[in-house]
């Protein structure tokens, strides 16, 4: 008696493996615009001088001046064309995938979207707060303001108001 060998069946979709990359580039797509606000907040504030024993208001040096002087807040946030940036690579990588000529092309295709992804976010992060770190906040008490945002990696939201008598 002998027993026919039946080849094993398999039951996946034809361009199953693409899709499975298709959905880990979407899921590591909307895991990586969740993760890039929460490292993109940073705050860092400067008032030059302070109140005296009277009441009265002095300067950085200690010096008495009239009125109070303006206390300097800066806010690091996310910048909307990060997550633009991460559309357009989901995006491009699938219109690339549409056009394959095989497997393996749209395999590494998909590969290298999600390295791209990855990566915006990561120099978009490390840039951002370098960039913020580096501003010298003893320059806003000389009256000139000037900040130059980490643009297009990040957004910094410069708040100027006079120090009050707290």
């Amino acid at each position: 008696m002998s027993l026919a060998q039946t080849p094993p069946q398999t039951s996946a979709l034809a361009g199953a493996p693409v899709i499975a990359r298709i959905r880990r580039v979407l899921i590591l797509a909307v895991v990586a615009a969740l993760v890039y606000p929460m490292f993109m907040v940073a705050s860092s504030g400067y008032c030059p001088g302070g109140v005296d024993g009277n009441g009265g208001f002095i300067d950085a040096s200690g010096q008495p001046v009239d009125e109070a002087l303006p206390c300097v807040q800066l806010t690091l946030g996310p910048s909307p064309l990060v997550y633009v940036g991460i559309a357009l690579i989901v995006l491009l990588a699938l219109g690339r995938v549409l056009r394959a000529s095989d497997e393996p092309t749209a395999l590494r295709t998909l590969d290298r979207a999600a390295i791209g992804v990855g990566a915006l976010v990561v120099v978009a992060v490390i840039v951002s707060v370098v960039w913020f770190s580096l501003i010298p906040l003893d320059q806003f008490s000389s009256g000139s303001i000037s900040v130059f945002s980490p643009f297009p990696f990040g957004v910094i939201d410069v708040d100027v108001t006079p120090m009050t008598e707290s």
